[in-house]
């Protein structure tokens, strides 16, 4: 049983959107101020403004989520990280990797191993299968360089031990997030991860392709639009040529090297565009056989290694390579030898070299640019984007000379060219891309500062041109995006509660339970049910040292109630219940019954880890069971508070009043007023044990007028306790009194009070009467009945009585 009930949203009409980047800049739209807790906060700590050491940290409603955790290309060492210690990484709860390359993958074993990073981390299979081997060979390069070590094997070990798959389309709960990847193109296992966090929507495309290419399928589009797309801006505004274009370039450029007797540098990363060029290479050297004795040569272990995957995988592959699997490996290569190092090529004539890594600054590719730039026969081809900072970039700025590793000057003579197929969205496919999903929020990462602004111009340009909203970020490292998002808010209303479906404009009482971002509001019996969550009852127990009757106890409760708080005897109450067929009940039995737990187990878990000194309190209750009599008592509000009046024992040792209630806040501000007039009781009024010991030798001596001035003496000593002390009259049975402004006189005799204020005296008349109550006055007792039960049938008191 359901039925859904829609809470309004903050604002019936748009939701407010606010967006700060930081501190240096705001942006305002119309709308209602939303709570703190409906802003989601994106902050690079990588890829800002740059590109490489890609990291991303969204915060919403209290969970945090990292995309990606890379090191830049262009620094070592602590440099070459992103900037964790702008957060608290404890507090993040998963960290997402879209794929194996370093600049967004390279830092995780860090993170694991040298921070008090706690949550969960996800990639797909491939990535996974790929990162272990990327890792492995990272360790090792940093042994063999001069530069600090970021991590060990140690390190990469505990990072894989934590590292979870998932696949693509699969959705994943991570305490109310909801991941689901969706393919990127890109690489092998690339994914972009769509983000769900309490209604809120947000898509990272890490890096991407819409474009297919010889082995990969191009980026999938997420059938449900973002609220906010975090996108990739790596080259701007600017389009790639066809890929059948760029590949007869690139064949075309190898054979004019080749045949004016050079050599061919392709600095590749080892996995990825590699596979791609190498795929290439061998369909143009089967369709020239005048290339057959020319070498292709690929130098690196690890991409020969990892070929293992990329059959493994083959599921993730596109058509093309599937339906070629059924036939053939295509991965396994006719023309390609492999290179364990540059001593291989020393007596070898022109040759195709694909090496690492692609920025050229280190490794092999370095080593063998060095060796062959001076020479105008050779060339080098950019395959891969250039990242602002390392040689790559710097070769294709047109110098003419380059700085070698040991530090002297080498003059660059050899050819250098760039044809990327890099992988990486073009302008054109994020156009597209963005307009198929119509994000009201976009933004960009993974991109240098000019083309990220020539890129956000475009996209608001084409959105404004278009009549759609799109607001655009380009956040530099640690400055942060806030975007309020306020949506409706609905709770499903379950069990008891739905029974009925309420009409509009109806109320439903019950309890609203939060788990995660849902709601649900259900009847408290009903919680148990719904919820993993169940009511309890606590019971709350003070035992207070007193020798003050209840007959005066009861007196000053009714006085400080007023009526509010109803005060009566246990007795009573036990024998209503007996009339009705049951046998009377104790408050012990009467709590028992209110609780929720039965039996010797819920008794003992009841009284478990309570302090020593209510071994007495348990002795009595024992005793109680056992058949003794139940002592007299008081209850307020029909049992919700019991007073029970015990005398002194062996455990004891005093006489005392025990207190019990099932805590509540109204019960709880009883009990904190009951306990505080118990002690104010302690100390007797002045003149009252005198009065009653007075009032006893007059009775016994049939002293009439001698009883009735002792009792006057009485009703003045109690009316002292609320008033204040009022002048006594014995001869005349009057009492005078200063009630706050007012002058009251009663005439004792009449039971009359004269009073200007109408108030003052119906307050000084309520009084009278309990006290005559209270004192067991047989003669001028009202309908009351007597708290200590000692007039009426009980047959008299000490006090008075017939």
């Amino acid at each position: 049983r359901r039925v859904r009930l829609a809470l309004p949203p903050a604002d019936m009409a748009a939701p407010p959107i606010e967006i700060s980047a930081g501190m240096k800049r705001s942006i305002a739209a119309t709308g209602t101020p939303t709570d703190g807790d409906d802003m989601l906060e994106i902050m690079p700590l990588g890829a800002g403004s740059e590109v490489g050491r890609s990291c991303v940290l969204a915060k919403y409603k209290g969970k945090s989520v990292m995309f990606d955790c890379g090191v830049h290309p262009g620094y070592a060492g602590i440099a070459s990280l992103p900037y964790f210690d702008e957060v608290d990484l404890s507090t993040v709860d998963c960290m997402l990797v879209t794929h194996f390359h370093l600049d967004h993958c390279a830092a995780v074993p860090f993170v694991v191993g040298h921070t008090n990073f706690r949550g969960r981390i996800l990639m797909t299979h491939p990535t996974k299968a790929i990162f272990s081997m990327l890792m492995t060979d990272f360790v090792k390069l940093n042994k063999q360089g001069d530069g600090e070590a970021l991590f060990t094997e140690k390190d990469v070990k505990a990072c894989m031990e934590r590292i979870e798959v998932i696949d693509f389309h699969q959705e994943v709960d991570i305490d109310g997030i909801k991941v689901t990847p969706y393919r990127a193109g890109h690489v092998l296992g690339a994914c972009m991860f769509y983000v769900d966090i309490g209604g809120l929507r947000a898509l990272y495309t890490g890096d991407y392709s819409r474009t297919p290419d010889r082995h990969l399928p191009g980026a999938d589009l997420p059938p449900v639009p973002p609220h906010v797309v975090i996108c990739e801006s790596t080259y701007g505004v600017s389009p790639h040529s066809p890929r059948e274009e760029r590949e007869r370039r690139f064949t075309d450029r190898v054979h004019q090297i080749l045949n004016r007797g050079g050599k061919v540098l392709l600095p590749v990363v080892a996995l990825g565009r590699a596979q791609e060029l190498l795929l290439i290479l061998e369909d143009y050297w089967v369709k020239h056989p005048e290339l057959r004795g020319v070498p292709i040569y690929q130098a690196s272990a690890l991409a020969r290694r990892a070929m293992t995957v990329y059959q493994t995988y083959i599921n993730v592959l596109n058509s093309d390579m599937k339906a070629a699997f059924e036939e053939a490996n295509p991965f396994v290569f006719n023309h390609v030898n492999h290179l364990s190092s540059a001593n291989g090529l020393d007596d070898v004539g022109p040759c195709v070299v694909l090496a690492t890594p692609s920025m050229l600054q280190s490794g092999l590719s370095r080593e063998l640019f060095e060796a062959w730039c001076g020479d105008a026969n050779n060339g080098v081809i950019i395959a891969d984007f250039a990242v602002q900072g390392t040689l790559a970039r710097e070769i294709l700025s047109d110098c003419k000379s380059i700085q070698s590793r040991s530090g002297g000057e080498l003059p660059l003579k050899m050819s250098v060219d760039a044809i990327s197929f890099s992988a990486h969205a073009d302008y054109p496919q994020t156009q597209q891309f963005l307009d198929a999903l119509a994000p009201p929020h976009v933004v960009l990462v993974h991109g240098e500062a000019g083309e990220m602004g020539k890129l956000k111009r475009a996209l608001e340009g084409k959105a404004a041109a278009d009549g759609k909203k799109m607001h655009v970020y380009s956040p530099k490292n640690c400055q942060a995006v806030e975007i309020k998002h306020s949506g409706s808010k609905t709770a499903k209303v379950l069990g008891a509660l739905a029974e009925n479906p309420p009409a509009a404009g109806d109320r439903v009482r019950g309890l609203l339970v939060r788990k995660d971002f849902g709601h649900m509001l259900v009847a408290p019996g009903d919680l148990p049910e719904y919820t993993k969550l169940a009511t309890a009852a606590v019971k709350q127990r003070q035992m207070i040292p007193t020798e003050t009757p209840l007959t005066d106890l009861r007196f000053a409760l009714e006085a400080l109630f007023e009526g509010i708080h109803t005060v009566t005897s246990l007795h009573k109450e036990s024998e209503r219940e007996g009339s009705k067929g049951s046998p009377p009940a104790s408050p012990k039995a009467r709590a028992t019954r209110a609780s929720p737990k039965r039996g010797k187990k819920a008794k003992a878990e009841a009284v478990k880890d309570e302090p020593a000194e209510l071994d007495a309190v348990k002795a009595e209750e024992d005793a109680a069971d056992a058949g003794e009599p139940e002592p007299e008592g008081l209850s307020v509000n029909g049992g919700a508070l019991t007073i029970v009046r015990r005398a002194a024992s062996g455990k004891t040792g005093v006489a005392h009043a025990l207190v019990e209630w099932s805590s509540d806040p109204l019960t709880d501000m009883i009990a904190d007023a009951v306990l505080s007039v118990i002690l104010q009781l302690a100390e007797e009024p002045a003149g009252l044990a005198e009065a009653e010991k007075a009032h006893k030798n007059a009775l016994e001596a049939r002293d009439n007028d001698g009883a009735a001035n002792a009792r006057l003496r009485i009703v003045a000593a109690m009316l002292g306790v609320q008033f204040g002390d009022p002048d006594v009259d014995e001869p005349n049975q009057t009492l005078r009194l200063r009630v706050e402004n007012a002058d009251a006189v009663v005439r004792y005799g009449t039971r009359s009070v004269e009073c200007v204020d109408p108030a003052t005296r119906a307050r000084v008349e309520t009084a009278l009467e309990r006290i005559d109550v209270a004192i067991a006055d047989s003669a001028f007792a009202r309908t009351l009945p007597s708290v200590s039960g000692m007039s009426g049938s009980r047959g008299g008191s000490a006090l008075g009585g017939t």
